[in-house]
C-alpha cells in the first residue's frame, strides 16, 4: 500500500503490485492477458514475468499499440472459467508457447481485470507449490487486484487526458502563432500617422483584432486606409478563427465599396451567411491621408476616444448598430471626425473597461478616459501608460477577457 501510494504511472502501479504480491505469496510468474476482440481459444499476451526476469527489463504495457496474438495452449483452459478462481496441477509441459518458461508453475490463480482503459482483462498468478495456492489466498489476491484495477484506470486516464491536452495545447498554440500572423508587423507607414498598440488575449489565441489597410492606390501612393477593430464574442480558439475568417472578408471587399457602412453591410451579410454561432463588435473608419478626415461605421463596438491637441476628451459616438453576425438586413450609419495635428485616436475593445481588480470591480470607462487624458502625447507612451494601469488595477491577477489597445496620432 505505501508503494502504491507513491506510485505515479501505471508503470509504477504494476512494479508496485508483483512486487506485493512476491512478498505476499512468495516466488510468483505471472501473465496479463487479455481476450478482448479476439476469437476463441486467442488471447493477446500483455506482459510475462518470472522468477527469473529481471524487473528492470519489464516493458511497459501502456506504452505500447500492439500486442502479440496467441491460439491454444494451456492459457485459454485456465482463462475458459470466468470469475476468478484456482487451478492446480497445471501442466505446461504441452504448451507450444511458454512450456519451457512456465514449467514446474502447477498452481495459478486467475483473477478477471475490470476498466475499459485498461489493456489487459486477465491476470494470472503463479507458483510451484506446494503448497498450492488457497481459497483464502485467492479471496485477498482479488480484492487487490480490484483496487489496483481501479488506480490503473484511474492513472490511464489521467495520463489519457494529459497526452489530449498536450495535443489541444500544441494546436492552440498554433492558432495564436497563426492569429498572430494576421495582425500588421510591423506596423504600416500611414502618411502623416504615428500608431502604437496592445495585444494582450486572455489565453494562447483571442478574440480580438486590430488591422490597418490601404484602400486604393493613387499615383503609387495609398490615399485612403481603413483602420479596424474589432472584437469576437467569446475568446480563445474559436473566438480567433472567427476573427480570421472576419479578416479574409474585409480584405476581400468588392470594388465599389466606398465608405465604411458600406463595408460593414459587405461583412456582416457574410458573417451571417456563415452562421458563426456569435457575433463580433467592430469599429471601422477610413482615413484620407491627405485630408487627415475620418469617415467611419460603428457595430456594437466601444466609441473610440479622441484627445485633441488642448487636451479636451471626445467619443465617437455619433452612430451606433448591432454587432456583426446577428442580423443579416442590419444597415450601418457612418459619421465624420477632422483628425488635426496633435490629436490622438485610442481604441480600445471592453476587455480594457471590464478588467477586474481582486473585488470584482471593473477598471471602467471613466478610469480609462481618465488615464488617457493624463497620458503624454505619443502613442508608444499612451499605450505603456495605459497597460500599466490596467495591470496594475488587475493586481497582478489573470484577465478574464481579451485586451486590445490601439492609440493613433495625427502629425
Amino acid at each position: 500500500m505505501a508503494a502504491l501510494r507513491q506510485s505515479r504511472t501505471p508503470s509504477d502501479t504494476l512494479q508496485a503490485i508483483r512486487q506485493g504480491f512476491g512478498q505476499t505469496y512468495g516466488a510468483l510468474a505471472s501473465m496479463l492477458i487479455s481476450t478482448r476482440g479476439v476469437g476463441d481459444g486467442e488471447y493477446r499476451l500483455i506482459q510475462i514475468r518470472s522468477e527469473a526476469d529481471d524487473a528492470a527489463g519489464d516493458s511497459n504495457p501502456f506504452l505500447m499499440d500492439q500486442f502479440p496474438l496467441y491460439r491454444g495452449g494451456v492459457v485459454p483452459q485456465i482463462i475458459s472459467t470466468p470469475g476468478p478462481h484456482i487451478l492446480n496441477d497445471v501442466d505446461w509441459s504441452t504448451d507450444p508457447h511458454f512450456g519451457a518458461r512456465l514449467l514446474g508453475y502447477r498452481s495459478v490463480m486467475a483473477i478477471p481485470f475490470d476498466g475499459d482503459r485498461l489493456p489487459m482483462n486477465w491476470n494470472l498468478l503463479m507458483k510451484q507449490g506446494p503448497p498450492s495456492f488457497t481459497a483464502e489466498e485467492l479471496e485477498q489476491a482479488v480484492l487487490r487486484t480490484v483496487l489496483v484495477g481501479s488506480l490503473l484506470e484511474s492513472q490511464t486516464l489521467s495520463q489519457d487526458l494529459t497526452i489530449a491536452n498536450e495535443r489541444i495545447d500544441g494546436d492552440i498554440r498554433q492558432v495564436a502563432a497563426l492569429q498572430r500572423m494576421l495582425l500588421p508587423d510591423p506596423l504600416p507607414e500611414i502618411s502623416g500617422l504615428q500608431i502604437a498598440v496592445s495585444y494582450e488575449p486572455s489565453g494562447r489565441a483571442g478574440g480580438d483584432l486590430y488591422d490597418f489597410f490601404p484602400l486604393d492606390d493613387e499615383d503609387g501612393k495609398f490615399g485612403r486606409w481603413c483602420v479596424f477593430i474589432g472584437d469576437a464574442s467569446g475568446h480563445g480558439p474559436a473566438a480567433a478563427v472567427v476573427m480570421a475568417i472576419l479578416q479574409s472578408i474585409l480584405h476581400a471587399y468588392p470594388a465599389h465599396i466606398t465608405g465604411p457602412a458600406e463595408l460593414l453591410t459587405y461583412a456582416n451579410r457574410h458573417l451571417c451567411s456563415k452562421k458563426i454561432g456569435g457575433f463580433v463588435t467592430a469599429f471601422l473608419g477610413i482615413y484620407q491621408t491627405d485630408t487627415g478626415r475620418l469617415v467611419y461605421a460603428s457595430a456594437g463596438h466601444p466609441p473610440p476616444l479622441i484627445k485633441t491637441a488642448a487636451n479636451q476628451l471626445t467619443s465617437l459616438d455619433a452612430v451606433a448598430s448591432y454587432p456583426l453576425g446577428i442580423d443579416s438586413a442590419e444597415s450601418f450609419k457612418t459619421a465624420t471626425v477632422q483628425l488635426r495635428p496633435g490629436d490622438t485616436l485610442l481604441l480600445y475593445t471592453d476587455g480594457i473597461t471590464e478588467a477586474r481588480d481582486i473585488n470584482h470591480s471593473m477598471f471602467e470607462q471613466q478610469q480609462l478616459e481618465m488615464a488617457f487624458a493624463q497620458s503624454s502625447d505619443r502613442p508608444d507612451e499612451i499605450i505603456k501608460d495605459l497597460r500599466t494601469r490596467v495591470d496594475a488595477h488587475q493586481g497582478g491577477q489573470k484577465a478574464l477577457d481579451d485586451q486590445t489597445l490601439v492609440a493613433v496620432t495625427k502629425r
